[in-house]
This record gives structure tokens, sequence and C-alpha cells, in this order.
């Protein structure tokens, strides 16, 4: 049998694509990274036809033009994930560096068991809980009833992995620095060198968010481009999913982003809503 046409050269084998995104205020683009699904975008429209009672129909008319996408992101990057937020996000680094400003913490009455370790929890003041990376200076341990107790006689500062800031306090009832711990004991910090993290917050009433830019890109071995640019998207509710899995589990944690893509009526008629480039030329 005859081949039937010899038209074949936008015939597209898979081989994924780069995502990436742009923040409202940001000069060029960033990459997402890895992924693990196929890049799905759909065009999607409201269509209004109207049957006339003598004349057939009218031109049908579209309106209300978008579209749909989704994506799942393994590159869990905070700083792409916030500009795709749209403002949704607000990201806060801290650096690891000397922090003074540090909330007291306070052990209530017969809230610690001696010589058992108590969690030290070490809370920037108007920011987020620090662990430690390296130093960490204790300006006073004072219970309400003692007083000013002393390191290395009524209380240690041990290591402990598990603790939110990696470090612990072992109380020593000696009868005499530490009489009882039915007593309010208050910790007050100095300063602490943090590990070097960034925190990611969200949480308003309302809020209203600002579109961003997504760009898909492929590249074959001849550098011929394939190419969807995406002017305004939101993401969609229930797209930022930020999970854990069990150790029985296959696979890497996963982010799956489902979007939508509006018209941008800041940009020329016609034009306002998406591009796709393809490379002229055979492969």
């Amino acid at each position: 049998m005859p081949a039937q046409t010899t038209l074949n050269g936008n015939v597209y084998f898979p081989d994924g694509a780069k995502a990436q995104v742009k923040a409202v205020g940001d000069g060029a683009y960033s990459d997402l990274g890895a992924l693990s699904s196929a890049i799905g975008v759909t065009l999607n429209y409201e269509e209004n036809q109207v049957v006339t009672a003598n004349a057939g129909k009218l031109d049908k008319q579209i309106r209300n033009m978008t579209v749909d996408g989704s994506f799942t992101l393994i590159n869990l990057n905070p700083t792409t994930i916030e500009k795709l937020g749209g403002g949704l996000f607000e990201r806060v680094v801290t650096a690891g560096s000397s922090v003074s400003s540090i909330d007291n913490q306070v052990i209530p009455a017969n809230g610690a068991t001696a010589l058992t370790p108590y969690n030290l929890e070490i809370i920037e003041t108007g920011g987020s809980a620090l662990r430690v990376a390296s130093s960490l200076v204790i300006a006073s341990v004072t219970g309400a009833t003692d007083g000013a107790l002393t390191a290395g006689t009524g209380y240690n500062i041990i290591d402990l992995v598990d603790s939110p800031s990696g470090k612990a306090i072992v109380f020593t009832v000696d009868g005499v620095d530490l009489t009882t711990l039915n007593q309010v004991i208050t910790i007050a910090y100095t300063s602490v060198t943090p590990v070097s993290r960034t925190t990611m917050y969200a949480g308003k009433s309302t809020d209203i968010l600002a579109g961003y830019a997504l760009k898909f890109t492929h590249t074959d071995d001849n550098g011929k481009l394939r190419e969807l640019e995406i002017y305004s998207v939101d993401t969609n509710s229930g797209g930022f999913q930020f999970n854990f899995k069990g150790a029985n589990e296959d696979g890497v944690e996963e982010m799956p982003i489902t979007f939508t893509g509006n018209v941008d009526t800041s940009r020329t008629n016609g034009r306002q809503l998406m591009a796709w480039v393809v490379d002229d030329g055979a492969e």
C-alpha cells in the first residue's frame, strides 16, 4: 500500500520540555526544573450561536477564551514555587548568621522532668523557629522561685536531633541551685547562629492574585524549537500540595500544579492569551 501523504515535518516524538515561570516584575524567566509528568495545555472558549426562525444559524461567537493546563513539579524550589503563587506566598530567607532578637522561652511549672531533655524552641522575634547551626548563647535560665540557675549545676544544654532547634535543656534538681521543677522557668537567649533556611508563609482573609507568565520549550537535537508561552496565569486552588511520602512509597515528593491562563487585555488584541512558536524547516 502506498503512503497516503509525505508531509511529516511536524511530527514530534515525546521528549518532555523545559517549564519556566516569570512573575510580575521579573525581567527574565526562571527554570522550574525537573517534572514527573507530561505538560498538558488545552485552549478553551465559550460558544454562542443563535438559530434564527427564518435565516438559519448566525455566525458563531466565541468569548471567555482561556487555557487550562497541568504538570507535576518535583524540583520543589521555594524561589520558583513563590513565583507560581502569584503573590500567595511570602518567602523569607534566614541567613546562617548570628540572630540576637529571640523570644524568651517559658517552661510552665512541672513542664519539665529532671534529667530528661526538654526541647529548646528558639523563635526569632516576629519570625520563625530557628535550628542551631553552630553557636547558641543563653543569657539566663531563671526559676520563678529559685532565681538564676547555673549552667553545669542546675541545667545543661545538649544536642538533640529530634528537637526543633537541635538543642535541649536538661535540669538537675540538686536541692541548692534548683530546688524544684514546680515553678515557671524562663530561658532568655542572647544570640544564635541558625541553619540557613527559606520559609514560605501564606494566609490572608482575602487576597488578589497577580498573574504570572509560563513558557514551555522543547528543543530537539537539531536545535529546532517548539514553544508555548502563556501571558497571564493563575495556579488553581488545590495545586500547592506540601506532602511527605511514607518510607514504604516509591518515587519522589511531587507537587501537581493545575493552572488557568487568562487574556491579558494590556496586550495587542488577538495576541492577549498565548503564543505557540514552531521553528520552520523539516527535521
